[in-house]
């Protein structure tokens, strides 16, 4: 019996050497862990750092790349609108060069060239532009002096403000109102509108303007900017200005200055002039005096429809008026 306890009692120390070796172990591994982790956190952060600075770096080189490239792509646009100042500069020195050719043309030439086209715009001509100038008769052109009557104390100009004649021939324009109003030193009263029925002195509308130098000159002046709406009709600008001037003096003249009628109804655009301007006793509120302007066959080379209504219009307008139409010859080689 004594012998078998003692053996229990070797077992049992056994074992318990066992496992106080066990938790030793672990307990050393676990120290182990503890001494190295500050070091492997700090590994970490300065790795995590360097990666950031890294990114940082490449962010900062991407955005220079980015500016480097907006400033390249700036330049380009730059260079490329030069490019395309210069090919305009060129485009019209061509085209300056092509009309100083076709003006250098002889007169037989250019006499023959129109002529054939006057021969195709008669061919154009619509049935109603037939009828019309079937039914159109000049009278009295024998009395005319210099082709436009001069007895006129009261003077309004309407002016056609439509593209056509702002962009190609507005120069031109004032210079022909320029000689005009030469021709009257002096008048009582002056208006200018446009063919829509707009003044160029909007404060003054409905009312005479004394004719004076300084006016004349302010005139001018505010022509060279003026750019209101127009529907390139004379029909309405005439119209107010028979209804605001004409019917208020005796002895006034209207002016229109103009190159297209846009509108198809002529007889009726001539007819609502006519009963606007007409009196009790058959006679004529004012004088409709028109001037055209050859501004689409100048820049064509070819007669348009809208040029030839026009013409039509104003010829039976100015005939039942008792005014003059005046059609300016080409102006392509004038300065």
């Amino acid at each position: 019996m004594r012998r078998r306890r003692r053996d229990s009692d070797t077992l049992s120390l056994s074992f318990l050497d066992a496992i106080s070796c066990g938790f030793g172990a672990i307990i050393l591994l676990l120290v182990i862990v503890k001494i190295y982790e500050p070091q492997l956190r700090a590994d970490a952060i300065d790795d995590t750092e360097a990666r950031l600075a890294y990114l940082e770096q490449r962010l900062a080189d991407i955005q220079d790349d980015t500016r480097m490239t907006s400033d390249r792509i700036s330049t380009t646009e730059a260079d490329l609108a030069r490019e395309r100042e210069r090919l305009d500069r060129l485009r019209r020195e061509l085209a300056r060069l092509e009309s100083a050719a076709d003006g250098s043309r002889t007169d037989t030439q250019v006499m023959a060239q129109l002529e054939e086209r006057l021969q195709r715009a008669k061919q154009q001509l619509s049935e109603e532009m037939q009828r019309l100038l079937a039914d159109f008769r000049p009278v009295h052109m024998d009395q005319a002096v210099g082709g436009i009557p001069i007895d006129a104390e009261w003077v309004v100009f309407v002016i056609d403000t439509s593209p056509s004649m702002t962009n190609y021939t507005w120069p031109r324009m004032i210079q022909i109102m320029e000689e005009i109003l030469d021709v009257y030193p002096e008048v009582k009263g002056m208006q200018v509108l446009n063919d829509m029925g707009t003044h160029l002195f909007r404060g003054r509308q409905g009312e005479w303007i004394e004719d004076t130098p300084a006016f004349r000159r302010s005139v001018i002046q505010r022509l060279q900017t003026w750019r209101p709406f127009s529907n390139s009709s004379p029909v309405e600008g005439l119209m107010e200005a028979v209804r605001l001037y004409g019917r208020n003096n005796d002895n006034v003249s209207i002016y229109f200055l103009g190159d297209e009628m846009h509108g198809h109804d002529l007889h009726g655009a001539a007819e609502r002039v006519r009963i606007a301007n007409q009196r009790p006793d058959g006679g004529v509120w004012a004088r409709i005096h028109s001037v055209g302007f050859p501004v689409i066959f100048d820049y064509t080379g070819a007669v348009q429809e809208t040029g030839l209504r026009f013409a039509v219009l104003m010829r039976i307008i100015c005939e039942q008026n008792q005014g003059t139409f005046v059609a300016l010859h080409s102006g392509r080689n004038r300065r």
